[in-house]
């Protein structure tokens, strides 16, 4: 039951993230696409299982040791899940210039690229430090 769950979750994280793109490319083409009822309330939906699943995840999870908030990962990824959405919310509804159009998609880029980066770095799940740090460094150390 795991595995699944955990499948679904990422399943939906990259459908939440094309339905992003898709809304984007949409809206800064001004079509008349962008109000399919699919593409409005599809991210809803979405999002309801994405929060599920995680739910479910971190508190069925063995390596967490049912204490998901003594270490930074679990706060991290939620604070990482906030800023990506409304980083979403700020290129589709709140910014009336292109330019904030395009800092909100690039910041929803970068929020989701660092939290995805953050799911997949085993090892910072049983540190007691911070993990966008961690994450961080490690990032740099590859760029670099």
């Amino acid at each position: 039951m795991y595995i699944l769950v955990k499948n679904t979750h990422l399943i939906v994280i990259a459908l939440t993230f094309i339905f992003f793109i898709v809304n984007f490319v949409l809206m800064m083409k001004s079509s008349n696409m962008i109000n399919n009822k699919i593409l409005k309330i599809g991210p809803h939906i979405l999002y309801t299982v994405f929060v599920i699943s995680a739910v479910y995840l971190v508190s069925v999870n063995p390596a967490i040791n049912l204490y998901p908030l003594v270490n930074g990962w679990v706060p991290s990824k939620i604070a990482g899940f906030v800023i990506y959405i409304l980083s979403i919310t700020l290129a589709l509804k709140w910014a009336k210039s292109t330019l904030w159009r395009v800092a909100g998609l690039i910041s929803a880029v970068f929020w989701f690229a660092m939290t995805a980066r953050l799911g997949f770095a085993e090892h910072l799940k049983f540190k007691g430090t911070s993990a966008y740090i961690d994450s961080s460094q490690s990032l740099l150390a590859i760029i670099s």
